[in-house]
């Protein structure tokens, strides 16, 4: 079982935070979710190591007081017109401090790779191409890399580009949780 985000983006108009209506990147990314609120921070399913924790940009904040009113009588709503965000982990950011945040930091990662892809990585120094989380066969090999941030947390980048042209950064923002 894994965990998913859902999210939705607001931009504040006339006063008022409003809900837009954008397609944005939900994919699973627990880099990312790490950046964003703490979630699976070093850690996958059952526990499994990913590599080193991210300092978050904050721990979960739950829904913003000044909910667009749109958004809440969508989060309220019982009549299969509703928006799902999740059931934990409710949080929100703002595309300035996604543009603040330092996405070229080393990001060490942790994984089981083939012993084939195990030997092509020592010997190129390159990440590996694939990897688990854990794997039964006792061939396989636990290694570490390191790659800028942004490589490991590509929803990130992703959301940046999906809410950029939506307004200016401090009046842009995206309100998530999380499901397992």
């Amino acid at each position: 079982m894994g965990t998913d985000i859902h999210l939705v983006a607001e931009v504040f108009k006339e006063g008022r935070w409003r809900l837009v209506k954008t397609e944005l990147p939900d994919f699973r990314n627990y880099a990312a979710f790490a950046i964003l609120a703490d979630v699976r921070n070093g850690y996958g399913f059952a526990g499994i190591d990913t590599g080193e924790p991210v300092v978050p940009i904050s721990e979960p904040r739950d829904f913003p007081a000044d909910l667009s009113e749109e958004l809440q009588d969508l989060l309220d709503r019982v009549d299969g017109n509703s928006i799902y965000l999740g059931d934990d982990s409710f949080s929100w950011v703002t595309l300035e401090e996604l543009l603040a945040y330092d996405l070229d930091q080393p990001r060490i990662c942790r994984g089981m790779v083939s012993p084939e892809e195990a030997e092509r990585c020592h010997q190129t120094g390159e990440p590996p191409r694939s990897y688990v989380g854990w794997h039964a066969d006792p061939r396989w090999v636990k290694i570490s890399w390191e790659v800028p941030l942004r490589n490991a947390a590509p929803l990130i980048t992703d959301l940046i580009e999906a809410l950029r042209p939506l307004g200016p950064p401090n009046q842009v923002r995206v309100i998530f949780g999380f499901d397992n």
